[in-house]
């Protein structure tokens, strides 16, 4: 989606509720969809997920504690979470994943305000009108300032360990077709018990549960591509399109059906 001024966002962010979710792949390890957010079962995935009421206020469920409302929040890695908004409203969410600079940074940020790693900053309804004039301009522009807003110049923040790192990097490439542990410590020249404890103690997940979210991110590429869901499946790494419904169930809190529906007529700038 082009930047066509405040009218020409809003008229495309409108059509995105009957016509799909516009998502924009901003890096192979963080992602943006606009789009309206209900009746989704309560989930957990090793993303960390800016959530910003571009238009009202969002509601963040979760088992532990009361609903909370605001304008902008940020959820740890691994914390369990349902974020609904008015069927009217709009709503950005920027997913990041743990492992990098702004992820690692705001999953520290989130577990440090709130235990359950559900944060709500204060000044939110200023930061989303920030962020939604900022979305005019492309939805880089919208993500730096978020980013930059919450947790400032990559230097002030603390690094993972640069094999965790290089771990990461070999998950969300997409370059190598062994993921599981055993087979990416060797490749870090790590021993797989040493990098799972690294992966819980740094990202709060699993090694395991970042594979099958990088696995997942790399199936709704697909969807949105327009395969159909079981090929999706198969080329994200999936065993079988059974897997793949779980997984999807269980870090989206939704069918990949519906997710597919609601990705048809999405637009990813970097493909035009």
């Amino acid at each position: 989606m082009g930047a066509n001024g405040a009218g020409g966002h809003r008229a495309a962010a409108a059509a995105a509720l009957t016509s799909g979710m516009p998502v924009w792949e901003l890096g192979p390890a963080q992602m943006m969809v606009v789009g309206t957010f209900g009746d989704l079962d309560l989930h957990h995935h090793p993303a960390v997920q800016v959530g910003v009421g571009l238009t009202g206020p969002l509601t963040v469920r979760t088992d532990d504690v009361p609903s909370r409302s605001g304008y902008v929040v940020v959820i740890a890695s691994g914390a369990g979470h349902a974020v609904w908004s008015e069927p009217t409203d709009l709503t950005l969410a920027l997913y990041l994943a743990p492992h990098s600079w702004p992820g690692a940074a705001l999953h520290a940020l989130s577990l440090s305000e709130s235990r359950a790693g559900i944060w709500f900053p204060s000044g939110g309804q200023q930061l989303a009108r920030a962020v939604e004039l900022a979305l005019d301009a492309g939805p880089e522009t919208a993500a730096a300032r978020l980013v930059d807003s919450l947790c400032g110049a990559p230097e002030e923040q603390p690094g993972l360990h640069p094999q965790l790192r290089q771990a990461m990097d070999l998950i969300y490439s997409g370059t190598n077709d062994s993921v599981d542990l055993a087979s990416v410590a060797h490749e870090v020249a790590v021993s797989p018990d040493y990098l799972g404890r690294l992966c819980r103690q740094q990202t709060g997940v699993s090694f395991s549960a970042a594979t099958r979210w990088a696995r997942l991110i790399s199936g709704l590429k697909h969807l949105a591509d327009g395969e159909q869901i079981t090929d999706a499946a198969h080329l994200a790494g999936f065993a079988d399109g059974s897997h793949a419904n779980r997984v999807c169930r269980e870090m989206t809190g939704a069918a990949p059906s519906e997710i597919a529906r609601a990705l048809r007529n999405s637009t990813d700038p970097s493909k035009q």
